[in-house]
């Protein structure tokens, strides 16, 4: 099956970019830095000289975080409950999902932006990488891709926005209509619920989609050598409609794997008790762990959709 020759094609040439690998998770934990630090100092303002930080390491408590929201803003307004463990992943998922992202303080927002389009950078030393013959990563060759591709990447970046508010945005305004007028006419809750529910999964199906095409559009610019970004939009578009069947199957087995990697970061984060010294580390090891192997997983979805467009015979 294509797919399944070009998942594993796509997971060696992964494996033999480690170095790059370990090179963005480095960059991704010093970006992360930028909010966590002000964070840190902020709760250890706010925790003084009382046994609130040594409470919490037994339990959330609530009558300290309600007292902290009263008196925080911007980027402390962040800090709830739902950021500590498999909630921070669900609530991102929601907000994704529902659109609800401009609900974020400005702080918040910017930085995510800023991240976002770090990303976008980053993506252009990823494609360079393993568009040449050996996937050997050397810092020269990446930064010289990843410099050269941004202006085009950027553009994409500025057209997949287009894309993700104004088809997944406006059907999510319809969708929403859709529960609403239900709910109103529903004996209970358990039809709009499903209903609602059937509907998160089509944004985000959505969503995916309009990545997935973005995503061969940069491997057009970047492997192919395209200098016209629509040229190239429209060819990645051509491309995943010709190839449905192999383009949408790569792409979800390697989600499949970032949801088995989630799973059992959630579970092992559920049993680690952060009670002590140790507990904390060997929880932020884990979490580290699970950023990295995200990490690698982009990089592995990059490799597989690369070896893909390659394997088919194009003939846009």
């Amino acid at each position: 099956m294509k797919f399944w020759i070009n998942f594993r094609r796509g997971f060696n040439m992964t494996k033999n970019a480690a170095r790059m690998v370990l090179f963005l998770f480095v960059l991704n934990l010093l970006f992360a830095l930028i909010l966590a630090v002000p964070m840190y100092h902020s709760l250890k303002d706010s925790f003084g000289s009382s046994d609130v930080g040594e409470k919490m390491t037994e339990g959330f408590d609530i009558l300290w975080w309600h007292e902290f929201q009263d008196q925080s803003e911007g980027l402390e307004t962040t800090f709830t409950p739902f950021i500590i463990g498999k909630g921070s992943i669900l609530n991102n998922l929601e907000m994704l999902v529902q659109m609800k992202l401009f609900s974020l303080p400005p702080v918040v927002l910017v930085f995510g932006i800023a991240y976002i389009i770090l990303q976008t950078f980053l993506a252009g030393g990823i494609l360079t990488t393993f568009s040449r013959k050996k996937q050997e990563f050397t810092l020269e060759s990446f930064l010289r891709g990843a410099g050269r591709h941004f202006p085009r990447f950027f553009l994409l970046l500025l057209l997949s926005w287009l894309f993700f508010f104004g088809l997944a945005g406006n059907l999510n305004l319809w969708f929403g209509s859709v529960v609403a007028k239900t709910a109103e006419n529903a004996l209970s809750e358990i039809a709009p619920f499903y209903l609602s529910l059937v509907f998160s999964a089509l944004i985000l199906f959505l969503i995916l989609l309009i990545k997935m095409i973005f995503d061969y559009a940069r491997i057009i610019l970047a492997a192919d050598g395209e200098r016209n970004t629509l040229r190239a939009l429209g060819n990645a578009i051509r491309f995943v409609i010709k190839n449905p069947g192999a383009t949408l199957s790569l792409f979800y087995a390697i989600f499949a794997v970032h949801l088995a990697v989630t799973v059992v970061y959630i579970l092992l984060k559920e049993l680690v008790p952060e009670t002590q010294a140790t507990g904390i580390l060997i929880a932020f090891v884990i979490q580290q762990l699970f950023i990295f192997a995200v990490v690698g997983i982009r990089c592995w979805l990059y490799a597989g959709e690369i070896a893909l467009y390659r394997y088919i015979p194009s003939d846009l």
